[in-house]
């Protein structure tokens, strides 16, 4: 988690297996916001992660570098930020079997993904199922004990709000990812203080 000494670092995890994922470029637009209010960003591209599927009881060092590395990544992370297509009224396979590997986390100190934010964004051709999406993600967060940042992103007929150059051309979407990924710094720098704060009074408790 963050501390006086260095700043939030968020995680980005999004993209698709198709290139020129409009989803990849609305979260590298998240990402770039985050940055801008002082955090650290990391982005994992599942088109380049190449992440095999999820086995359960499979044990981790099976897997290789690619899993292991987003492990790592969402681990280290102080936010995250997913962005997945809406595949037929949900979220992208792609997305969930990434989401999947969380379960390396379970017996940690801090289980999942406890004390930490997730920013969500979907995209969609059409009207509906990138809000649908966006519901999906919202389960999955709460069943991973994280916290779902109170803003979220449903880019509905993506095709019309990038350009052929992966640019943001709809100024509304520009701006509630620019949102977003300001709130994550926020809530997570928030949610260390408060952290901080009960860990100083379990010390003076103690002594």
């Amino acid at each position: 988690m963050t501390s006086t000494n260095r700043k939030p670092h968020v995680v980005g995890i999004g993209g698709t297996l198709r290139d020129g994922s409009t989803g990849l470029m609305a979260l590298e637009e998240a990402l770039q916001a985050a940055e801008e209010v002082g955090a650290t960003t990391e982005l994992l591209d599942l088109r380049e992660l190449d992440l095999p599927m999820y086995e359960p009881g499979k044990p981790l060092e099976e897997y290789g570098a690619s899993v292991e590395g987003l492990v790592e990544a969402v681990r280290g992370a102080d936010a995250l930020v997913w962005s997945t297509a809406a595949y037929h009224g949900t979220l992208a396979g792609v997305t969930k079997n990434a989401l999947d590997f969380t379960q390396f986390m379970a017996r940690d100190e801090k289980p999942f993904l406890q004390d930490k934010v997730v920013g969500l964004v979907a995209t969609a051709g059409g009207g509906i199922a990138a809000i649908n999406a966006i519901n999906a993600l919202v389960n999955v967060v709460h069943a991973l004990r994280g916290v779902a940042a109170p803003l979220s992103v449903p880019i509905q007929q993506s095709w019309k709000a990038f350009d052929e150059e992966g640019n943001v051309r709809d100024e509304g979407v520009v701006k509630r990812l620019g949102a977003l990924g300001r709130l994550v710094v926020e809530i997570a720098t928030k949610l260390e203080s408060g952290s901080e704060e009960s860990d100083e009074h379990e010390l003076r408790t103690v002594a």
